[in-house]
This record gives C-alpha cells, sequence and structure tokens, in this order.
C-alpha cells in the first residue's frame, strides 16, 4: 500500500504549472493520498495494540518480530508524510500562483464565509464553499435551516452576478459513518447516501428558488465514503458537510425555456373543380331545400 500512496505522491510532484483540468485531478489525488495516509496510520495503532497484547501475555518472540515491523512501519510512515507535506506545500504554492477562480470572485467567496463564522468557510484551493452540515440541517433532516438558507441566497446573489455567470456550480453532500437509526429518519433517508444526496438536493432548490439556472447545477452525495478527518466510534461533525465547488462550464448554456414553435406556411388548397350531377347526394345542402 504504501509503495501505491508514494507513487501518487511522486506523480503529484511532477506536475508544474496546470490548466484547470490537471488543477483538479491534483486535488483528487491529493485527497485519495490523504484518505490512503489514514488507513496507513489505522494500521499502525492497530499493530501497536496487538504488541500491547503479546508484550502482557509473554510471547516475546511474536512480540519481538511484531516490534520490527512497527520500526519498519514508522520509517515508512515518516517517510510518507514528509512527501505529504511537500505535496501540501506545492499545492499551497499553486493555490497562490494560480487559483482556479478570478480574483474578484475569490474575494467575494471569501467575504461571504467570513460574515457566516462556522456555518460556512471557504478553500481558495479548490473554489468551494463549505457548509457546516450540523449548522445547516437539523439531526437526521434534510430541511435547511432558516441562517443557511439567508447565507445561500446571498450565495446565490455572488452565483448570478457578471463574474460567476461562467461557473458551474456542483453541490455535493457528506455525512460522516454514523448508521441512520431513527425509523422515522430512515422511511424518509434509507442510508447515509440517500440523506447526503437529499442534503445537496435541498441546498441546490434554494439556489434555484434564488435564480441560479438550473443548467448550470450538478448535485451528488457521496455518504460517509470520502471523510476529510477519520470517523470514530460517534462519528466526526467535520465530515458531517455539504461542498459547493465551482468550476468553469464545459459547454455552452442550453437555456431551459421551450423552443418557440416553428412557423410552418401552409398552401390554400386549390379549389375543387365543379362537377355536374343530376343526384342530390346527403351532404348537399340542396337536399334539405
Amino acid at each position: 500500500m504504501i509503495q501505491g500512496i508514494l507513487a501518487c505522491l511522486v506523480a503529484m510532484g511532477s506536475v508544474g504549472c496546470i490548466a484547470q483540468g490537471q488543477h483538479d485531478d491534483l486535488m483528487r489525488q491529493y485527497h485519495t493520498c490523504e484518505e490512503q495516509n489514514e488507513v496507513l496510520r489505522s494500521e499502525i495503532a492497530e499493530a501497536r495494540a496487538r504488541i500491547q497484547a503479546l508484550s502482557t501475555s509473554g510471547d516475546h518472540g511474536s512480540d519481538a518480530q511484531l516490534s520490527a515491523d512497527l520500526a519498519q512501519a514508522r520509517s515508512q510512515i515518516d517517510s510518507l508524510q514528509s512527501a505529504l507535506d511537500s505535496a501540501k506545500q506545492q499545492i499551497r504554492e499553486l493555490a497562490a500562483g494560480e487559483g482556479p477562480l478570478p480574483a474578484q470572485l475569490d474575494s467575494q467567496l471569501a467575504a461571504l464565509a467570513a460574515t457566516h463564522p462556522g456555518l460556512m468557510s471557504y478553500d481558495d484551493r479548490l473554489g468551494m464553499i463549505k457548509l457546516a452540515s450540523d449548522l445547516t440541517f437539523d439531526l437526521g433532516s434534510d430541511r435547511v435551516g432558516p441562517k443557511a438558507a439567508d447565507s445561500l441566497q446571498s450565495l446565490a446573489d455572488i452565483l448570478n452576478g457578471p463574474i460567476a455567470r461562467d461557473y458551474e456550480v456542483r453541490v455535493v453532500g457528506h455525512t460522516d459513518n454514523v448508521r441512520i437509526a431513527n425509523p422515522a429518519t430512515k422511511a424518509k433517508h434509507p442510508t447515509n447516501w440517500h440523506l447526503s444526496a437529499h442534503r445537496a438536493i435541498s441546498v441546490k432548490d434554494i439556489l434555484s428558488k434564488a435564480g441560479v439556472a438550473n443548467v448550470r447545477i450538478g448535485v451528488g452525495g457521496h455518504g460517509e465514503h470520502r471523510p476529510i478527518q477519520p470517523n470514530r466510534g460517534g462519528g466526526n461533525r467535520a465530515n458531517r458537510r455539504v461542498e459547493i465547488f465551482l468550476v468553469p462550464l464545459q459547454s455552452p448554456q442550453v437555456s431551459s425555456a421551450p423552443a418557440p414553435e416553428p412557423e410552418i406556411e401552409v398552401a390554400e388548397p386549390a379549389p375543387e373543380p365543379d362537377v355536374a350531377t343530376d343526384e342530390a347526394t346527403e351532404e348537399d345542402p340542396a337536399s334539405f331545400k
């Protein structure tokens, strides 16, 4: 596993000045490496626990072997952490020199987040607004609270402005690893996948009602599967979040209004020729005279 993580970081380190799409790829690699790093730390913690258990049992032969394995793992995690720190520094430098958003839009989003501390934060590396779910929704609910709704209205004002009009809005929900147990909640949101997606849709609905065109908005949910911090027994509130990314539109916008019906010219029918007849038919008005 360690070799794969280090290869990931080496690939990141080889990237120089990059375009928007490459920047997105770099950030995805970065988050993947962080997740793998947490897995490795968890495995080392389990190894330490095994060594502690064997120490109390007196099985020193196995303990010696595990101690050697742990020493090697510590060395490897130190190397990994050094590479990860280097990658973080490169990303910081990348964001400072060539962020994903224009400076004015970046400033507007940062100022908005600053007016809603705790509820909203802004990551200028990713062009991403993050909403803390615990302050945005009630427990187990996808209903957006009044304060969060007001903040989203302010965000919509920015998104509808001339600077942001060429950016797509991607709304992504996340949860921690606490399973849904309340029957009433489970009836509406059977799993964390559902809850994360439903919360993203609720945020989308507010932005849509505030005038952000649906053609610019995408929604998704990852449940508990993309944590930004380790989940423990009671979950982790940092992982309960909704992220709103601004990325350049990949294709021209298409209006969602129905297209006008084309005008079709219909030729006047040619007059029927006069036909002489000696008998009146049922449809001939003369027969009723």
